[in-house]
């Protein structure tokens, strides 16, 4: 080898690196790990429409030191060359870029050595290399006991911007700006190490160098600035064609829709009218039939049948009232009414209870919430009015007088306004609900139909650190969101979730481990002020992450202890006060002076009779309707407790609980099964202290006495005596309702943003197998099977766990996962 051309492979190799460009047909994107596509020797052999695959490759180590190299290299000249080649890297770089015409690829001599990338051939991989390394190791050892990785990263940082700026692609093929996703439909595959899957991204061009999910600082284009802060903007779509990748948005729950409605409406009618029937009849012939005494058939006809009607409608209201909570938040987000603050303020459980709720008038839906009025009207005054709709009236007949049963026409024609209300509220929730867009593809039931809801969601940034906060809705920001389809502004893959329109927000994708670099960062005041200000807030995040009071801070104010306590003292003072009044001196059995004036009028009001049947029915129901938000919160709660367990849960008993949307008497034989005694007993309870109201109405009435020749209140003996032990039964259990420490929670559960709080980093969000399910039995089968590559069913639990950004979490995850730390379920003390 003659010397010139020894000092010219001398220059080439050392102090000039050079860039090699060749004709691309497609424009690939390389993230910092060093991604490819499988080279065409490999692909010729598949069908053109199979999905594109992943591999890592590793460009030539350009300045490796070998024993075997060429002695005319000394250390010296190495040394020499290595120096000269960071200086000049990337002045070098961006000249050998600039000299590229507009529409051609530069024709640089390559070496022998290269890599395939599909059709696209790159030279520089030395045919040697059997083992895939990382060139960057050796690059930033070219200065001993220096790290020159951050210099040299930066210099390739601007590099490929520069050829993105100026219309060049990575491997030399030209980048029109006006090219769209549509000209590259590849379905990419992005690999994810630490889960241990892979997980489609759609037909999308991930931005050269950057991987996804990763943030960087701000470029020249606002498109390339986006792809590589991970970020992209969000703009709602209605698909063309409805197919089973986009079915319709219009899913209503069952009890919500028309034929449920139009049944129940029917029904409502019926009542109304046998209240008309009794009230005409009535007038016109002198009463209904006579009086035979306490006791009878026709006493239970008059004085309990009403009430048991009056409580089967009580209880559909209630299942449509759960219905309606638990989906107009969703339907608020789907419609073009939007409101902002729907997510963290709305309730999704009932509370329409001893106050009504006039929380959606202020939301745009005044439709449902005059049904709610309606219902709440309907359940607190209808079974008290009905105990006392027929009376005992004196009426003289053909010169013969008798007692006989007549229809109170006040009380009756009340009743008929109340059940006209209902039926007019019932009709417009039905026209509320008719072909609407709901925005929903199944019913909400349970925890885990949030996550197909919120994986791919723009809004779970806002949610950072929430999950300790002792109230979620102080946090967020008052945003106006929308559910149903999205694509990403410069992406044609159309995905389902919740969102904010035309904004930018981080997709959650997960983060490789964080380590700790040392980076070249200039110390000022105000940056390191900045920097003590975020390890103060991470610290003090941890500190209450980990601390068992912001963990057993909350529950409902009602189920407090000192709440508790104060129910216990005040309903078994009740109940001792009432039975000591009964039957000390046997004022019950011998019956008590009225007070008030017993006959009756012309309409057919006795106000003896209405006075002691309308309180003691209105007291009852009272008492029941209180015992609604125990029972709805139980529920509610119940999925915690089933995850707070060190053992964890199976997700059947627990992310698939729905509680709270199951009908009377099912959620008492589901827990029953699922041996949540606590939640089963409460709810069964729940419906048979409807007795209270039944009983109370009708057990006592006015007879004349003529041992003492005057009109006293007698009881229903019998009837009496089991109002007694239900009423002993409901004090006894408020004994049963103390929650455990497992009940008890950071902060509420009541609204959607409280739920998803315990979501927004979990790896539940990108778990392959809950990756976009499309109907409720595809999520619940993917959910109870047990996952490939594993020998029994996943177990979930409630605790900290290793989120996406490899940082603590408090929420909902699998107790164990590959590749992560398993979860730490807290069981700590309740501290007060």
């Amino acid at each position: 080898m003659s010397p010139s051309e020894l000092a010219q492979l001398k220059s080439v190799n050392s102090s000039r690196p050079q860039l090699s460009h060749q004709n691309s047909q497609q424009s690939v994107a390389a993230s910092d790990d060093y991604f490819s596509l499988q080279s065409d020797q490999s692909s010729s052999s598949q069908s053109t429409s199979s999905k594109v695959t992943v591999l890592r490759y590793a460009t030539p180590q350009s300045h490796m030191n070998h024993s075997s190299s060429s002695g005319q290299h000394s250390s010296a000249n190495v040394a020499k060359s290595q120096s000269q080649s960071q200086t000049q890297l990337g002045e070098d770089s961006m000249k050998s870029v600039q000299k590229l015409p507009a529409n051609t690829s530069a024709q640089v001599p390559v070496r022998s050595n290269s890599v395939r990338f599909e059709n696209i051939k790159v030279d520089n991989i030395s045919p040697r290399q059997t083992q895939i390394q990382d060139p960057r190791k050796h690059i930033s050892a070219t200065t001993p006991g220096v790290d020159d990785s951050p210099y040299l990263r930066f210099a390739i940082d601007q590099l490929t911007r520069d050829e993105e700026v100026a219309g060049v692609g990575r491997h030399g093929s030209v980048v029109s700006t006006s090219t769209t996703t549509a000209d590259y439909p590849v379905e990419r595959i992005v690999p994810d190490e630490n889960l241990g899957y892979y997980y489609r991204s759609g037909p999308t061009t991930i931005g050269i160098g950057v991987k996804p999910g990763s943030r960087q600082g701000p470029t020249t284009t606002a498109t390339l600035s986006e792809k590589q802060a991970g970020k992209a903007v969000f703009v709602a779509v209605e698909p063309e064609v409805q197919d089973v990748r986009h079915p319709p948005l219009d899913f209503v729950p069952v009890v919500l829709r028309l034929w449920a409605l139009a049944i129940y409406i029917f029904l409502v009618l019926w009542m109304i009218a046998a209240v008309v029937f009794c009230n005409v009849w009535s007038q016109r012939h002198s009463g209904i039939w006579d009086w035979d005494g306490v006791g009878t058939s026709q006493y239970f006809v008059t004085q309990y049948l009403p009430q048991l009607l009056g409580a089967l409608i009580v209880l559909w209201n209630l299942v449509i009232q759960a219905a309606i909570y638990r989906v107009m938040p969703f339907c608020i987000m789907a419609s073009e009414r939007q409101k902002a603050g729907v997510l963290q303020n709305l309730s999704i459980l009932s509370r329409n209870h001893l106050m009504p709720d006039f929380s959606h008038f202020r939301y745009g839906e005044p439709l449902v919430a005059f049904g709610l009025l309606a219902i709440w009207l309907t359940n607190f005054f209808t079974m008290p009015l009905l105990a006392c709709l027929f009376q005992a009236k004196y009426y003289t007949i053909n010169s013969h007088g008798a007692w006989r049963w007549t229809a109170s026409q006040a009380v009756g024609w009340t009743i008929v306004v109340i059940y006209a209300l209902l039926v007019v509220a019932l009709s417009l929730i039905m026209a509320r609900f008719i072909r609407s867009w709901t925005g929903l593809l199944w019913d909400p039931v349970s925890h885990a139909d949030l996550i197909p809801l919120i994986q791919r969601s723009n809004i779970l940034r806002d949610f950072e650190g929430s999950e300790t906060s002792p109230s979620v809705q102080e946090i967020l920001p008052q945003r106006t969101l929308r559910l149903g389809y999205w694509r990403l502004m410069d992406k044609e893959d159309i995905f389902y979730g919740i969102g904010e329109e035309y904004a930018t927000g981080d997709m959650p994708t997960p983060a490789s481990p964080r380590r700790k670099e040392k980076r070249p960062i200039a110390r000022t005041g105000p940056v390191e002020d900045l920097e003590q200000q975020s390890i103060l807030r991470n610290e003090s995040f941890e500190r209450t992450l980990y601390s068992p009071f912001s963990r057993f801070r909350w529950t409902v104010w009602f189920l407090r202890d000192f709440a508790i306590i104060t129910w216990i003292v005040i309903v078994l003072a009740l109940f001792i006060a009432f039975v000591v009044v009964s039957f000390v001196h046997a004022a019950i059995p011998h019956g008590f002076v009225p007070l008030v004036p017993t006959l009756a009028s012309s309409n057919g009001f006795s106000a003896s009779n209405f006075l002691f049947s309308f309180i003691p029915a209105l007291i009852g129901n009272f008492f029941f309707l209180a015992w609604q938000p125990i029972d709805v919160y139980h529920r509610a709660l119940q999925p915690f407790a089933s995850m707070s367990t060190p053992e964890g849960s199976l997700a059947e008993r627990s992310l698939l609980l729905s509680y709270p949307a199951c009908l009377p008497f099912e959620v008492s034989f589901l827990a029953l099964v699922a041996k949540d005694y606590q939640v089963a007993y409460i709810s069964l309870v729940s419906i048979l202290f409807l007795a209270l109201p039944i009983l109370g109405g009708g057990v006592f009435v006015a007879l004349w006495y003529n041992s003492r020749n005057e009109v006293r209140i007698a009881a229903d003996l019998p009837a009496f005596y089991v109002l007694v032990a239900f009423c002993g039964l409901y004090a006894l259990s408020y004994l049963v309702i103390w929650p455990r420490r497992r009940r008890y929670l950071p902060h509420d559960v009541s609204t959607l943003a409280d739920l998803i709080s315990f979501f927004h980093q979990s790896p539940l969000l990108y778990d392959q197998v809950l990756r976009e399910p499309r109907t409720k039995l595809d999520l619940v089968t993917r959910l109870v099977v047990t996952p490939p590559n594993e020998r029994t069913q996943p177990l979930y639990g409630f605790g900290v766990y290793k989120g996406l950004d490899w940082r603590d979490h408090l929420g909902f995850d699998r107790l164990t996962r590959p590749g992560r730390a398993d979860m730490l379920i807290t069981t700590g003390k309740l501290k007060s």
